[in-house]
């Protein structure tokens, strides 16, 4: 399978779905990007062994524990901890702290990632292909829809994960095995840590 680039068809009936206007530029070009992710993820290659999947996201959790770790221990050093903090790059310091809360935030989110994405040896395989693309569905969301997504049948988020996934695959839901509701689920729990990554792509898009 070939990725095909979005049309503006697409992207316009994606966003209606999502109540996020076609006229945002940064909203279209989101979601061109994500859908051409989607469909690269759709067309399936050749999965790793577990030990070859896992190690790389392995390496990044260690990278994020040891840099934790060396940030809770600056705080015994009053000196290099305050010239740390207060380097132009973290910009403006805020209500009288020096610590900058969303850079321990990010890296937590980093660690979660990393964890989240490893995959088993045993027991039943995760269908990571479909689970990535809906995962995408809502980064999306957590970034431009002003609505909370929720998996009730009320909520706008399900219907609108059906069509990304279906323009990203070329498949029906409706089809047998092709359904999504089991990924919704598990996406949704991801909500808190891409709420925070959106809140911190919109600090850095100000300024």
């Amino acid at each position: 399978m070939q990725s095909r680039l979005p049309d503006d068809r697409t992207v316009d009936e994606l966003l209606r779905l999502a109540g996020v206007s076609v006229a945002d530029p940064a909203a279209r070009g989101w979601m061109g990007k994500a859908l051409a992710e989607a469909q690269f993820t759709a067309e399936g290659k050749p999965r790793p062994s577990p030990a070859e999947h896992n190690a790389p996201l392995d390496g990044i959790g260690r990278a994020a524990d040891r840099l934790i770790a060396a940030l809770n221990e600056l705080r015994r050093h009053p000196h290099a901890h305050g010239n740390f903090w207060r380097f132009a790059t973290f910009g403006p310091i805020g209500d009288g702290k020096v610590e900058r809360a969303d850079v321990m935030s990010a890296l937590k989110n980093i660690r979660e990632a990393a964890r989240k994405a490893r995959v088993s040896g045993t027991g039943r395989p995760a269908n990571v292909p479909k689970q990535q693309i809906v995962d995408l569905a809502l980064a999306f969301w957590a970034r431009f829809s002003t609505v909370r997504p929720s998996s009730d049948v009320n909520n706008l988020f399900p219907p609108f994960a059906e069509r990304f996934f279906e323009h990203s695959t070329g498949l029906s839901v409706e089809d047998k095995g092709h359904g999504i509701g089991r990924q919704i689920k598990v996406a949704l729990h991801r909500l808190p840590s891409e709420m925070e990554r959106a809140k911190l792509l919109n600090k850095t898009r100000r300024k």
